[in-house]
């Protein structure tokens, strides 16, 4: 499996009653994209510990095998909802979503004082933006506020502290974005997965709960 996820135990979903769970919907990763992930993440480090301004920065990493594309954050949710999400998702996801992914460059998502996130672009077309407007659209109908902010697909490199000061912040992320993706082939995708976030002390465990179409 990619991202990290594990599949629900046998009762089909593998929770207690009267649960709160933190969701997500997203794309799946193919192993090979996750591979050229790890390895820029692994170039970025090595460009990070070489420069003497940002090699002592304590950088929060996500693990390679759970980078995702995430289509639409859930958050908390109670258990009961569960079912809904499920079905809203069969009617936004009905046949394979036909969407084409590559992967771009790197780059930051900033906060008002320096950049906070670093990622890697996506590039695609149309159907991308289409396939996520159905999810907040049934979602929406299920009982889920649309997201304010417009989609911007990526995927999660890193999260710069707030204790990083805002020029080293802005160091690292000049020396991260400035390494080059390795090539890996475009892939189609095939399916959307609502994944279950637990969050632990060693980060977060990401387990599949459903995937469409079914």
């Amino acid at each position: 499996m990619t991202t990290g996820a594990k599949e629900p135990s046998p009762s089909g979903r593998g929770q207690g009653e009267g649960e709160t769970l933190r969701l997500f919907v997203a794309i799946e990763l193919p192993e090979a994209w996750l591979a050229a992930l790890a390895q820029l993440q692994e170039e970025m480090r090595r460009a990070l510990a070489a420069d003497p301004s940002s090699k002592d920065a304590r950088v929060r990493w996500v693990r390679p095998e759970a980078i995702h594309l995430t289509l639409k954050f859930l958050g908390d949710a109670e258990e009961e909802k569960l079912e809904s999400i499920k079905r809203a998702l069969a009617s936004a996801v009905p046949e394979r979503p036909g969407v084409k992914l590559a992967l771009g460059r790197a780059g930051s998502f900033r906060d008002r004082r320096a950049p906070r996130v670093i990622w890697a672009s996506l590039e695609g077309d149309d159907r991308l933006r289409r396939l996520a407007e159905r999810i907040e659209t049934w979602l929406a109908a299920a009982g889920f506020p649309r997201d304010r902010r417009s989609f911007a697909p990526h995927l999660t490199l890193a999260r710069l502290p707030e204790e990083l000061t805002p020029p080293v912040r802005e160091r690292v992320a000049e020396i991260t974005t400035a390494c080059p993706l390795s090539d890996v082939a475009p892939f189609e995708v095939e399916r959307v997965s609502l994944i279950r976030s637990h969050l632990g002390p060693g980060g977060a465990i990401y387990e599949r709960l459903g995937a469409w179409p079914a």
